[in-house]
């Protein structure tokens, strides 16, 4: 797990992309953002990667997983 979110982190660092909230990212305007939707901004994103971000689960990342994933540094902070 911890080599999992190490390459994770690693590949949000070197896509160069940036946003601060969901809704950067949501195309649809569900309020959330799915597996295609983050693939968009950042095209390294693995399946392994997005379940790292997902950590409930449910398919799609909220703006309290978006935050904790920024924090933690998974995915740069906008």
């Amino acid at each position: 797990m911890k080599k999992m979110l190490i390459t994770t982190t690693a590949l949000f660092t070197l896509s160069g992309a940036a946003f601060a909230a969901v809704a950067d990212v949501d195309t649809d305007g569900d309020g959330v953002a799915s597996y295609t939707e983050l693939l968009a901004v950042y095209p390294t994103l693995t399946e392994e990667g997005f379940s790292a971000i997902d950590v409930n689960g449910d398919g799609v990342v909220d703006e309290t997983e978006m935050t904790a994933a920024q924090d933690g540094g998974l995915i740069p902070a906008g």
